[in-house]
């Protein structure tokens, strides 16, 4: 039974590579110009200014970085050194 399941599947894969091969010389062509009549779009609705446009003022983010603060940098150095080769 496994062997049939086989050899189907392999003449299936062989079959169907033969027929992509013939479809080199395809060309597809598409529509060149398309146009939509927009002359009946109706919208309905209100047209309405805003009344008041104001702007919140807020401070600048201030971030924060622990490395200008330390004074000793020699464990970090001596790390380095350790690890060149």
């Amino acid at each position: 039974m496994t062997k049939l399941i086989l050899l189907l599947s392999i003449s299936w894969m062989s079959l169907s590579s033969q027929a992509q091969g013939e479809n080199k010389n395809l060309i597809v062509k598409y529509k060149q110009y398309e146009s939509f009549d927009l002359g009946n779009l109706e919208i309905e609705g209100k047209v309405i200014a805003p009344g008041d446009l104001s702007v919140k003022e807020r401070q600048r983010k201030k971030f924060y970085r622990d490395l200008y603060v330390r004074e000793d940098f020699n464990p970090e150095i001596f790390k380095d050194i350790d690890n060149l080769r």
